[in-house]
């Protein structure tokens, strides 16, 4: 049993030392060294920078979308070229953790928020000044690309300061800024436009989040595990071989190098993606979601404007709906912390029973007696039927005569939907793929950025040729079909899992 786990760890990918750094770091760091110490105060008042980052840099993704045919006017280009201005940021932000992850392994998390948020907020500048389409659309990407690696980091960072027991509410508090950031801008950026200029919508981003780097580059302390045991071992003017030997002492033979993890951070996501069937399944759900978000940014100012004749500043407000069950999902995270705690404990039961049932074979795949991933499902069965419910009630109230609140209300259960779709495969996916989630991650979050991208590209002629209530319905009617998924999983999730390599080499003791 124990060369065949070998096997399959070696043909995943995953190099022994990297699987084991970041445990025999924490092993390794006590007292006021290991941020797990630092008083409330001080983790709480972290946390809110780096959840302020992933707020802005959501932001800034929707921003300009209430100014594109502003934008198209003043550059002279067709609206679908500055309609890019929303995909070139996607795009970027979904490759842009492929090169920093394994740089804020070997470096450190505090160097790559202070070296890459200031690109970001130079890239926002560069928007705010821009003096044709083609530059406008290179600083999106450049905003989308160097803003990725704040957003995936903060989520490191709060792993990082806060026990497992204590993570629900900071977790809450980052989901919040990544959905509700993206809700917010184009609400604030609709009155910009029309009252100031679509300039000043990146002049703001650009005002936030400079007044946050100051904040980082000043108060945020390291806090990712090797790194602060590195800083430590230097400190105590500990050799190269001393190092090491820290490491050996905890079954590691040296650390592993940045060529070696820029290789696994480049290719492993994509591996996993198109071998796994659990990864590809939940990851185009989650891409498709995410899609039709950013679609609705595109589709919800031609609907409002065109259709009911709102002008630029109040048709911002009809994302109130989306942000408002955004709010409510993440205010009810602590009772869907309950529920996955019940069903841990139920599904332990099941399968400690079915284990002492079944006869003991090496070649057979036995369920490890540990949390089991499925347990983060339960909930999301009856919660994915809220997605198609707010596309097909959004799109037969969105045209008068019906009243207005109606279409806007029908983004509640939209927004309630999504956030907990989100934390919930996202919790699922950790769990499941363990020490290669964040390939898993990875390759979800490249997925969904794409979907995004691609979504804010035809939403207006989509709307345009197929009318609002059957463009709409049409996504609903996808939304429909992959709607069973948490039941599907929930029901054979174990029995996928066996079948699953990464999964599989999770196992190994």
């Amino acid at each position: 049993m124990s060369s065949n786990m070998n096997n399959l760890e070696k043909a995943s990918g995953e190099p022994r030392d990297e699987l084991q750094a970041q445990a025999t770091a924490e092993r390794n760091l006590t007292g006021q060294d290991d941020p797990l110490n630092w008083s409330l105060a001080s983790r709480s008042c972290y946390t809110s920078l780096v959840v302020g980052m992933a707020g802005v840099v959501g932001f800034s993704s929707s921003v300009m979308t209430p100014a594109i045919k502003t934008i198209s006017q003043d550059f002279n280009t067709s609206t679908t070229l500055s309609t890019l201005g929303a995909t070139t940021y996607l795009v970027g932000f979904g490759f842009g953790p492929f090169l920093f992850a394994p740089l804020a392994e070997v470096f450190g998390r505090n160097i790559i928020y202070r070296t890459t948020f200031l690109v970001f907020c130079l890239a926002n500048l560069g928007c705010a000044l821009a003096p044709d389409i083609a530059a406008f659309l290179i600083f999106r990407f450049l905003a989308g690309f160097t803003g990725a690696p704040s957003v995936a980091n903060s989520g490191g960072s709060i792993v990082d300061l806060w026990p497992e027991s204590e993570r629900s509410v900071p977790f809450s508090f980052y989901t919040l800024a990544c959905f509700c950031g993206p809700v917010l801008a184009p609400i604030v950026a609709g009155f910009l436009t029309q009252y100031v200029s679509w300039r000043w919508n990146f002049w703001l981003v650009l005002i936030i989040s400079s007044t946050l780097w100051v904040a980082v580059l000043l108060f945020l302390p390291e806090t990712y595990p090797c790194k602060l045991l590195e800083q430590r071992l230097e400190r105590q003017e500990a050799s190269d071989s001393e190092t090491n030997r820290v490491y050996e002492e905890n079954g590691l033979a040296q650390r592993p190098s940045l060529a070696s993890r820029f290789m696994i951070s480049l290719t492993r996501p994509w591996t996993m993606l198109f071998t796994e069937p659990i990864l590809i399944s939940l990851s185009l759900y989650m891409a498709f979601i995410y899609g039709v978000l950013y679609l609705d940014f595109t589709a919800y100012p031609v609907v409002f404007q065109t259709a009911r004749g709102w002008p630029l500043s109040i048709s911002g407000l009809s994302f109130l709906g989306i942000g408002t069950g955004m709010a409510l999902a993440t205010a009810l995270s602590p009772a869907v912390n309950r529920v996955h705690a019940h069903y841990v404990r139920k599904l332990n039961a099941h399968s400690h029973g079915a284990s002492t049932r079944c006869s003991s074979s090496s070649s057979s795949f036995q369920p490890p007696q540990r949390s089991q991933p499925e347990a983060r499902l339960p909930h999301l069965i009856f919660v994915a039927w809220l997605l198609p419910l707010g596309l097909f009630w959004f799109g037969w109230t969105a045209l008068a005569p019906t009243p207005w609140a109606w279409s806007i209300v029908s983004g509640v259960p939209f927004g309630f939907g999504l956030v907990m779709l989100f934390l919930g495969i996202t919790a699922y996916l950790t769990d499941c793929y363990a020490k290669y989630s964040t390939s898993a991650l990875a390759a979800n979050s490249l997925l969904r950025s794409l979907f995004g991208a691609g979504f804010a590209l035809f939403a207006d002629g989509m709307y345009d040729r197929l009318g609002t209530p059957w463009a709409t319905s049409i996504l609903g009617f996808c939304s429909l079909a992959m709607a069973f998924l948490p039941l599907v999983f929930y029901v054979y999730g174990a029995r996928i899992r066996g079948l699953s390599k990464f999964h599989l080499a999770t196992l190994k003791r």
